[in-house]
């Protein structure tokens, strides 16, 4: 397991201000860190992006992760083909606190810390302390180019995207051409590696699930009265765009209890509104449709850990689906605001559908714009469920 570190003091303030009444001077500009001030020679776009011969990094690589879980799971894969290109260098990872739950799963780097608004000085003090060699920024934000530019990195490696902004292109060595827009997230993340050397065959995204978390996980289920086959329901999200109506959710649920008979075991966070959502889906279902709910209950490691033996999953857009995709467990996700041509899970297993549109549905238009999730009927969601189990339940599949 990567050992952590964390802040321990005042939160810091960052900004990025330029010198000169709001306008960049023509020869320096300034990056704020609370009362740090350093002054930057005039801006230049970086070099074009090219390999790093990884036997002459001698020093640490720092990894730049500050979204939330979903993006931190989905960046797993460049973390493993980073860790192929250079397996003997040390690799530090920077997330953001929010999502330490996932810190224990986390292979293919050394260290992990984490990032706390609320209590960081310390964390800001050890960068400017410590060297590195490479830093990769997957994350895009003034917070993360701060950050760089103190690692004192020789190369520091981000996207194109950055050169919208003259001080932030300024703080990169390497720009790579990679258009958020224009990929799924795991392939736009995978990018930043790409542009250092080639990978075979290249990783897909992965969590190393402690054992004492699936043991717990087993523990937990029997203490439910829960047998080995049951379905996985994650009905809410950190956006409340994306929930989907109660009534609907019980309609599919007891449609599934009726189809396979195994108890559905509802999952979520610890937010008042989301574990509001999951009483009202769970109130409606009735003894004769067994259902336990674990939101707010569990932490998110362990959220994965009841998804990974799970027979099937049942979702909206969020890190839970993709954790789903991870174990490959047959999923059906549900897509309004957001498109799926980003995020959905593409293992043989995994389904969508889309606020708007009916079933089936091809996610295969980058720049589609989004609807409401009240716009996605019961009808095309049970449409697509019985795709699902009709086509897992076919010989030589794994079945439901």
């Amino acid at each position: 397991m990567a050992a952590v570190s964390e802040g321990t003091s005042k939160p810091a303030q960052i900004t990025f201000r330029p010198t000169g009444a709001g306008k960049t001077s023509s020869n320096q500009a300034d990056l704020h860190l609370g009362k740090i001030r350093v002054t930057a020679p005039a801006l230049a776009l970086p070099r074009p992006p090219s390999f790093v011969n990884f036997d002459t990094v001698t020093g640490p690589i720092l990894l730049l992760q500050l979204k939330r879980l979903g993006d931190l799971i989905l960046s797993t894969a460049a973390f493993s083909a980073l860790r192929k290109l250079a397996p003997d260098a040390r690799i530090t990872l920077l997330i953001d606190d929010y999502s330490r739950e996932l810190i224990p799963a986390i292979g293919s780097v050394d260290e992990v810390w984490t990032y706390d608004r609320r209590n960081s000085f310390s964390l800001w003090a050890r960068l400017i302390q410590q060297n590195f060699d490479v830093c990769l920024d997957f994350t895009g934000n003034d917070r993360s180019a701060l950050i760089a530019f103190l690692s004192k990195a020789s190369r520091r490696i981000g996207f194109s995207f950055l050169a919208r902004r003259a001080i932030r292109s300024w703080v990169y060595t390497d720009l790579v051409p990679s258009s958020v827009r224009e990929r799924h997230t795991i392939d736009h993340y995978l990018d930043l590696v790409r542009s250092l050397g080639k990978v075979e065959p290249e990783p897909v995204p992965w969590l190393d699930i402690p054992p004492g978390f699936l043991s717990s996980a087993n523990l937990l289920r029997k203490e439910l009265s829960i047998e080995e086959r049951y379905f996985v329901v994650h009905p809410g999200a950190a956006r409340p765009e994306k929930y989907w109506a109660p009534d609907r959710w019980r309609a599919v649920i007891k449609y599934v209890w009726q189809a396979l008979k195994i108890p559905c075991l509802l999952t979520g966070g610890s937010d008042s509104q989301e574990l509001k959502h999951v009483q009202a889906i769970q109130n409606g279902l009735g003894a004769s449709c067994p259902s336990f709910s674990l939101a707010g209950r569990i932490d998110f490691l362990m959220t994965t850990a009841m998804i990974s033996q799970a027979q099937l999953f049942l979702g909206v857009d969020t890190a839970a689906a993709h954790a789903a995709a991870l174990f490959q467990r047959p999923e059906l996700v549900l897509f309004g605001p957001t498109n799926p041509f980003h995020w959905l899970p593409r293992h043989p297993a995994g389904r969508v559908v889309r606020a708007g549109f009916g079933y089936p549905y091809r996610a295969n238009q980058p720049r589609e714009q989004g609807h409401p999730m009240s716009e996605l009927s019961t009808e095309t969601v049970i449409r697509a469920m019985e795709d699902l189990l009709k086509d897992f339940d076919q010989p030589g599949k794994e079945g439901l």
